[in-house]
């Protein structure tokens, strides 16, 4: 039972260190969500200021592969005939998914973006939306613009 003790120790240390790729995405999200499937609503930009966003850059499996064959090692070291191929085969799984992990928060880029400000024409209230820039944006001050909502994200559209 005692040899069971590092490799159950290995588990609760690797998944603690995975995240999602959902947490780690930019969203560009209206205060308090907005639950509609699409919606648009058509507004003027009050302000608009440059900043940076990080997304979601290319990974491949290396970062899976070495966890798998690192995991798969550890495990080894663990028990005697099947309990040892169970640990080996254990370690070889949570291993290949803490370095994706790794891999993914590793991959991450910045990007240029726009955080827009916008006063909607429908009730006169003030939306800021964040948003990657690219790099046919072309937007300025009091243009009339279209906000479009999809679930809890929204995008800024010239009109």
């Amino acid at each position: 039972m005692k040899k069971y003790i590092p490799l159950a120790m290995f588990i609760v240390v690797a998944s603690a260190c995975t995240t999602s790729p959902a947490q780690n995405e930019p969203r560009n999200v209206r205060a308090g969500g907005f639950q509609d499937q699409q919606n648009a609503e058509v507004g003027d930009i009050q302000d608009m200021r440059r900043t940076t966003l990080q997304k979601q850059g290319r990974t491949g499996a290396t970062g899976a592969v070495v966890g798998a064959v690192t995991g798969a090692a550890l495990g080894n070291q663990i028990g005697k005939g099947n309990g040892k191929k169970v640990s080996t085969v254990l370690g070889g799984v949570v291993g290949g998914v803490v370095g994706n992990a790794v891999a993914e928060q590793n991959s991450m880029v910045n990007v240029p973006g726009l955080e827009i400000v916008v006063r909607l024409r429908s009730n006169g209230s003030l939306i800021t939306v964040t948003q990657e820039q690219q790099g046919r944006d072309s937007y300025y001050i009091g243009q009339p613009v279209r906000v479009i909502y999809t679930q809890n994200m929204a995008q800024v559209l010239p009109l």
